[in-house]
């Protein structure tokens, strides 16, 4: 499993989030890859985020994000979940989870990542993904 990250992060590791969530929050759960290269996308392009769980068993990546996401939460190969109720990241119940939390080094600590941010983010990260990259065939002469 790969955790790389072009930015500067914190590692906590416990059940309880590093920074106090909101009391009702929502939080959308993804897979690794495509959850941290779109994090990496909103860091870089300077929007706050808020923490994040990695759940090392499923290799999910768990945001949370501002309550009212998940009737309107429509994008691909993620889910929006009441973030109240649960920090598991699939529903069934055969694989425990379990995972490290991670925060940005920022001296005002975010309780949320913003979710039409992340939504945004988590389709262009996935459009560039699926795209094709050209290859380059080079000729070896012996």
């Amino acid at each position: 499993m790969n955790l790389w990250s072009r930015h500067l992060w914190h590692v906590a590791f416990g059940e309880q989030p590093p920074v106090a969530l909101p009391r009702v929050h929502d939080t959308v759960r993804v897979g690794l890859a495509l959850g941290l290269s779109a994090i990496d996308a909103l860091v870089a392009d300077g929007t706050c985020v808020g923490p994040l769980r990695y759940c090392l068993a499923h290799q999910k990546l768990l945001v949370p994000v501002e309550a009212d996401t998940v009737h309107r939460w429509r994008a691909a190969h993620s889910d929006c979940v009441p973030g109240a109720k649960t920090w598991r990241c699939v529903s069934d119940g055969y694989r425990s989870c379990s995972g490290l939390w991670m925060t940005r080094p920022e001296t005002v600590p975010v309780a949320t990542t913003p979710a039409d941010a992340l939504h945004d983010a988590l389709s262009r990260t996935r459009d560039r993904m699926r795209t094709p990259t050209p290859q380059r065939w080079e000729l070896c002469c012996a």
